[in-house]
């Protein structure tokens, strides 16, 4: 028995060493192929990089258990470059979308450079999750960090701000997931543009520890005069209700109304946004 038992271990510690020796040139490739930052870099040298990139992401689809193995284990390592914790993630995701895969990815993005992506990609992609009901609070609180965070969806057609952004890239997720996350934050935020968002974000939270930190943040005499006058305006907001709204009010629950909203804002569009209006005022209605 403990030669069955040690034999089996040395097995064990041999295949982890072989898996770690054939992980290492993986190791040594992405910081070759990842060793830039794309907002640093001018077209011509995009394009140059981006054929390499193509290269890595052609190797990982022909070795895909290889590599997935040794995407998680870097995009662990946070000390890696920060576009890789990007697109390494989007890889990882490619190859593999599972549910821990996913949490793995969430974790790695938030620690990228949003300056080194476009707005509506990374929009794009945090709201996938988001509409997958992962927890997307360390993604979507990474939007505040730039406060011209801004997704426009063709010329004229759907243009958001930070605020909305972080609506969007929340509201379709479990509540529990982001609420006290927000109601921390907005406590220690200083960024005026971020506090706005935060503000927006707990307003529709329409819960009354929600409600409370708006008012604690408009009575703070020491916040920005701007942003208080902000959320005075959100507290004074009020929307009246047509008759069929009023009626669907009363014939719903609570939780349901909130299940509507989540389900709404899966996708992405003017009408969406309208629709989560209506909601949020039929929600007020129901907590009056």
């Amino acid at each position: 028995m403990k030669s069955e038992v040690v034999l089996s271990a040395f097995f064990i510690i041999t295949t982890l060493g072989f898996v770690s020796a054939q992980q290492a040139p993986i190791h040594a490739e992405i910081q070759q192929v990842y060793n830039f930052q794309p907002h640093l870099l001018n077209p011509q040298q995009m394009a140059q990089k981006s054929r390499v990139l193509d290269q890595f992401w052609t190797h990982a689809e022909e070795q895909p258990e290889l590599y997935v193995a040794a995407l998680r284990q870097e995009l662990g390592n946070f000390a890696n470059p920060p576009f890789f914790l990007y697109d390494g993630s989007m890889l990882l995701l490619s190859l593999s979308d599972t549910p821990a895969d996913r949490k793995t990815a969430i974790a790695a993005i938030s620690r990228c450079d949003l300056r080194d992506l476009k707005a509506t990609d990374y929009f794009l992609q945090v709201h996938h999750l988001a509409a997958l009901n992962e927890d997307t609070t360390a993604v979507a609180f990474h939007v505040l960090e730039q406060p011209d965070f801004q997704v426009v969806f063709g010329e004229h057609v759907l243009t958001l701000s930070q605020g909305y952004a972080l609506v969007y890239l929340l509201l379709p997720t479990e509540q529990n997931y982001w609420l006290g996350t927000a109601i921390t934050r907005i406590g220690i935020e200083s960024d005026q543009t971020a506090q706005q968002s935060l503000l927006l974000l707990l307003w529709y939270a329409q819960t009354d520890t929600a409600d409370k930190a708006i008012r604690d943040f408009a009575a703070d005499s020491a916040k920005p005069a701007a942003v208080r006058s902000y959320a005075q305006g959100l507290i004074a907001r009020k929307g009246s209700l047509g008759p069929a709204q009023r009626a669907e009010a009363m014939g719903t629950t609570e939780e349901s109304l909130r299940e509507k909203r989540r389900e709404r804002l899966k996708g992405v569009s003017g009408e969406a946004l309208r629709d989560l209006d209506n909601y949020t005022m039929m929600l007020m209605s129901k907590r009056e």
